[in-house]
């Protein structure tokens, strides 16, 4: 059975940055990929960038796009208090309902900063899901050092959906030691991801790739995107979205 595969796209401030040109231009570029290829994929976005570009968003959801919750500020969930935690996600519903006229039922964590008291509150705020684990993920404790205890409950966790609480999903990011994500697809050849795909399809039931907002527009001062830039990882997304 050919395995569809979970597109999802962390729509934050622009890196380095923090301003929101990739809202502006980038996610459309994505747009013309998904359309291309029949792709209707799940957005995770920060809270506080809903009002300045509610009509966008809206017209996504309306296309069939799943429009999720990826916090207010794009704060580390671990960093906060419990009090924090939970005025961040009230203060997100309420900014969902209030211009997109819908609540989410999905959560990311930003930098995947999932903790148990986030879980409960999610599950008490009426969400359905989270997607913060990121099981088999190596590359995590290279950008999160700092981050060890985090990173090695994250890395061991399981691969496929499941129920982490009562009324809660986890459907964890997939990674197979290096991750199902953009610095993948950027860095390695077609023949690597012709193969990398297609054991993540293997050992995944529901595999879930993850991207960024700011990964489709040109990032001057990022250094990745120097060495493999955004044109060039948006033709191989095109090419990884038909395999």
């Amino acid at each position: 059975m050919n395995k569809k595969i979970i597109y999802s796209v962390d729509v934050e401030p622009d890196l380095n940055t923090e301003k929101d040109e990739s809202i502006k231009r980038g996610l459309l570029g994505f747009e013309r990929l998904c359309d291309k290829h029949d792709i209707k994929p799940t957005l995770f976005v920060v809270a506080s960038l809903i009002s300045k570009h509610k009509s966008l968003f809206k017209r996504l959801h309306k296309k069939g796009w799943k429009i999720s919750l990826h916090g207010y500020s794009h704060k580390r969930f671990d960093d906060m208090s419990f009090r924090e935690k939970e005025k961040e996600i009230v203060n997100s519903i309420k900014i969902f309902k209030k211009h997109l006229g819908i609540k989410p039922k999905g959560f990311r964590a930003p930098q995947h900063s999932i903790d148990k008291d986030t879980l409960y509150l999610l599950e008490k705020h009426g969400f359905e899901y989270d997607s913060s684990y990121f099981p088999l993920n190596f590359m995590q404790l290279i950008f999160f050092p700092t981050r060890f205890f985090s990173w090695f409950r994250g890395f061991f966790s399981r691969l496929n959906k499941y129920k982490i609480r009562k009324n809660l999903i986890e459907l964890p990011t997939s990674s197979l030691i290096i991750p199902f994500v953009s610095l993948t697809i950027r860095i390695f050849p077609k023949w690597f991801l012709w193969i990398y795909v297609k054991a993540i399809k293997l050992v995944y039931k529901n595999p879930v790739y993850y991207t960024h907002s700011w990964d489709f527009i040109e990032l001057k001062q990022s250094r990745i995107d120097r060495m493999f830039p955004s044109k060039r990882y948006i033709s191989k997304l095109d090419y990884v979205m038909g395999l």
